[in-house]
């Protein structure tokens, strides 16, 4: 796991944080999850196994995604780099923990899968882990595209790219994407899942609720041929060679949720979206702006905590999310201190001396 997290984290993936304390926010997260993971795994298996929860995973009307996964094993040991970073815990405490939360991890990846794999890299780059049924409903709302239908589709793009990014307080944890799913020998299906794109769980979602839908997706295909490499990274992000796989998209299609039911939108509502994410997210900025830089630490930090603690936590108690009082007694020494806040990363995860970014346990 630590050889590819620090291969992960090193691969830049969606916009770079330049307006909220993204270091100190996922610090604190981090930290959270290392001591808050363990008693809800136990709470949590009082009542399901991982596995059952895990299925969940293989629909889109959940916010339980791939990414959630992944994360939920990789920040828990992220959080524990931390505090020995601080010199908060040894490398010998807490084996028991970290051996509870590695294996509900790798029973919830697993199972999330189709292939039996934990990530995407294990598995040739690929996670086509929606069922046939929803693939199939999906292909058959396909629609080709031309010149101008491609250009709409860059601008909506790129703008939900910005829009779920600010939603996430500047963390790449809004969307996902999946595949490739082949239709053909010249068509794979990649299909990206917008969720969430309301922000229910945070404290800013009244400045967010006006966005037409609370989740979209948005299906399109690629010919293989028209590129070197189509990859889907670890973090459930599309990386393509050439890069500009918007300006090669063959076919599209835009599709909600009513409810569990998949419905097609009319390709007008591309630029519809397009223009409510322009529109909302400065509204969502200047909320930030407006709080002090400690509170704005703390709400910063809550989309990292929440989203990988949903695998095992009631999406209610999301809502109320508050630091564990270590993991926010720590984050005095680095709230005003962006080196600091990120010299886990810097002078261990990513040490150009080291190849793993986990130490190992002790004892």
């Amino acid at each position: 796991m630590g050889v590819k997290f620090r291969k992960e984290i090193l691969r830049p993936v969606g916009p770079t944080p330049t307006r909220l304390p993204v270091n100190q926010a996922f610090s604190l997260a981090a930290t959270h999850l290392f001591w808050t993971l363990p008693e809800h795994i136990r709470r949590f298996s009082a009542r399901a196994t991982p596995q059952v929860i895990a299925q969940r995973s293989g629909r889109l009307d959940t916010t339980l995604s791939p990414l959630a996964i992944w994360m939920f094993g990789y920040s828990f040991l992220a959080g524990r780099e931390i505090l020995l970073d601080f010199g908060a815990i040894k490398a010998s405490d807490h084996a028991e923990d970290i051996e509870l939360v590695l294996d509900c991890w790798n029973r919830c990846a697993a199972v999330s899968r189709t292939d039996g794999h934990q990530d995407n890299s294990e598995a040739g780059w690929a996670n086509p882990y929606l069922p046939r049924e929803i693939v199939r409903q999906l292909s058959t709302m396909l629609v080709p595209v031309d010149a101008e239908m491609r250009w709409v589709a860059e601008q909506f793009l790129a703008a939900l790219e910005s829009y779920t990014f600010i939603v996430n307080a500047e963390a790449y944890l809004g969307t996902i994407d999946s595949g490739p799913y082949p239709l053909s020998t010249n068509r794979l299906l990649i299909v990206r899942h917008f969720f969430d794109l309301t922000g229910r769980w945070y404290p800013w979602h009244d400045r967010a609720v006006e966005f037409p839908s609370p989740t979209c997706i948005l299906a399109f295909t690629l010919d293989p041929e028209a590129f070197r490499t189509i990859k889907l990274s670890d973090r459930a992000a599309l990386l393509t060679s050439p890069r500009d796989y918007w300006a090669r998209i063959q076919e599209l299609a835009l599709v909600r949720l009513d409810r569990t039911r998949l419905e097609p939108l009319p390709f007008t509502d591309l630029d519809r979206l397009t223009r409510a994410a322009k529109k909302i997210e400065p509204r969502i900025l200047a909320w930030f702006q407006a709080q002090t830089a400690y509170r704005t630490t703390l709400f910063c930090a809550q989309p990292w905590a929440v989203r990988p603690a949903a695998v095992v936590v009631p999406s209610d108690s999301c809502f109320d999310w508050k630091p564990a009082p270590a993991a926010l007694e720590l984050l005095s020494q680095y709230a005003r201190d962006d080196t600091l806040a990120a010299r886990w990363a810097l002078e261990r995860c990513l040490a150009p001396d080291r190849s793993s970014a986990f130490v190992p346990v002790e004892g």
